[in-house]
């Protein structure tokens, strides 16, 4: 039941000494299922038949050890508090997770410190957690995963826009955290000198800047490089029930997950594809599929070994679960649907309802979230199917994982129902993702893919569209702007821009 490359992947990744890629998931549900042998054997049946899968660390960890994929921490302006963070973080990269960090907290380049002197900045002591990546593999299995914020209001904001731009924190994926007040000055077509004041953690206001400077700013580094993101704050915390006194400003690596600081993320997705029958959705099998992965998820919340006693503690407080979906670009293909049409935004509506209520009323105990939808990248291998909400990336294409390279070919996408990455509209891409999520409280993960011919310009009607119809963040893609994970099969591979000091050749 399993493909060639769900076997190559369990046997060079998940597989323990001497396991069997069947043996990997029997592993895992004999953890989970708590002695309930009924629920055992259907949770293996649907791992193996690719219907359902918890993430990664699960997989490698069951059934002692950390079972969740990635988790948010603090960072406060303190030397006791920046090297505390570096040590957690690096703690949660050996046990499997990826980490998110907001770095705003941290004072400024060239602010006075009280001992004397002036502080290297924020962007230095971030330039620390870089390198920690680079010698801590998340479980010996592959390198670690960060994500870095920083407010659009920082006193640093312009030099982290660019700093990937000259070589540095690689490792990272960016994002800027904006709220409404700054995209309504930035888009402003009347008043185009609304003035953003640039706050130190320490010292208050000391500047202002145009709004519209750092928002066409982080266009051009996005369509330089892909970073950084944007995260809009007011829309995160409109499904945060502990707003205002909680205030959340911190995502996890992907960023689909929006969480108070030592929260951890855990996350399971169903195939889709697996629903479709003779061209009709199965909504009742699917509706109690969803159910089960609510208990699957709940369970790995309650027996998971978390890294930290802090995070132990919040997640006792906060049980968030992420029932997620993947193979969405397979299942529409079956269903005789194109990607970029109304009969898409149709079906995401009838299967947002069912994919709500199951997991709403699986239990009516309190859980920050319910539902998130992650990329799916390993797990859309093991499953056979298209990753995430995405779209088919190509008819063929070629996929870069730490272990090797995996050509990916589905008969499936001969159909003339396919419509690849590049070829559904970027105002497309973003439509799905504000279609979906309408019917998620927590985040969805989704990448807009633009033509290597697209202007600075595009990027910013991406980001002001995706603002405007209600997403939680968004991640832009310039095809051939930076190395890729995908690589297409059909196409010539675009040159990529290098940026060296203050020039960039492009």
């Amino acid at each position: 039941m399993l493909s060639k490359n769900a076997i190559y992947l369990l046997n060079e990744r998940y597989c323990l000494p001497g396991e069997t890629p069947e043996g990997v998931f029997r592993r895992t549900a004999e953890g989970i299922a708590q002695g309930d042998k009924k629920f055992e054997d259907k949770i293996y049946n649907y791992m193996t038949s690719g219907i359902f899968l918890p993430n990664s660390p699960c997989l490698f960890n069951a059934p002692q050890g950390n079972l969740h994929a990635c988790y948010t921490l603090e960072v406060q302006d303190n030397i006791h508090s920046i090297f505390n963070t570096v040590s957690n973080m690096a703690y949660i990269f050996k046990s499997g997770g990826g980490v998110g960090v907001n770095f705003s907290p941290l004072r400024e380049k060239d602010s006075p410190i009280s001992q004397g002197g002036t502080s290297s900045g924020a962007l230095s002591f971030m330039g620390i957690f870089d390198n920690v990546v680079d010698t801590v593999k998340q479980g010996g299995k592959r390198r670690g995963a960060l994500m870095g914020i920083m407010n659009y209001n920082h006193p640093e904001i312009f030099d982290f826009i660019k700093i990937k731009l000259t070589g540095k924190l690689q490792n990272f994926n960016l994002s800027i955290m904006v709220n409404d007040a700054f995209m309504k000055m930035a888009n402003d077509p009347i008043d185009k000198n609304g003035l953003v004041a640039l706050s130190s953690p320490k010292n208050g206001i000391v500047g202002y800047a145009k709004a519209r400077d750092i928002l066409d700013l982080i266009c051009f580094a996005s369509w330089c490089n892909g970073d950084p993101a944007l995260l809009f704050f007011d829309r995160i915390n409109q499904d945060n029930p502990f707003y205002p006194e909680v205030k959340i400003d911190v995502v996890n690596p992907c960023s689909e997950v929006a969480l108070p600081p030592y929260s951890a993320c855990c996350l399971g997705s169903i195939n889709l594809a697996k629903f479709v029958t003779k061209g009709e959705f199965d909504f009742e099998w699917f509706y109690d599929v969803c159910q089960l992965a609510m208990r699957f998820l709940t369970t790995m919340n309650n027996i998971s070994i978390y890294p930290l006693p802090e995070i132990q503690k919040a997640m006792n407080k906060f049980d968030p679960v992420g029932v997620g979906i993947m193979g969405f670009a397979d299942c529409l293909i079956k269903l005789s649907i194109k990607y970029d049409s109304q009969d898409c935004l149709d079906f995401i509506k009838l299967l947002g309802e069912v994919y709500k209520k199951a997991t709403e009323e699986y239990d009516d105990k309190f859980h920050f979230y319910r539902r998130i939808i992650a990329p799916t990248g390993s797990l859309s291998i093991l499953a056979d199917c298209s990753s995430g909400i995405e779209p088919v990336y190509d008819v063929a294409f070629t996929r870069s994982l730490t272990i090797g390279r995996i050509e990916e070919v589905r008969d499936l996408y001969k159909s003339e129902y396919v419509r690849t990455a590049h070829e559904v509209s970027p105002e497309w891409h973003v439509t799905v993702l504000s279609a979906f999520q309408k019917y998620v409280d927590g985040g969805v993960s989704k990448t807009v893919n633009l033509p290597y011919s697209a202007s600075i310009d595009d990027v910013k009607t991406v980001y002001t569209q995706a603002w405007l119809m209600g997403c939680k963040g968004i991640t832009v893609y310039r095809d051939g702007s930076r190395s890729q994970v995908l690589e297409s099969n059909s196409k010539p591979k675009q040159k990529i821009g290098k940026c060296s000091d203050e020039t960039c050749t492009l």
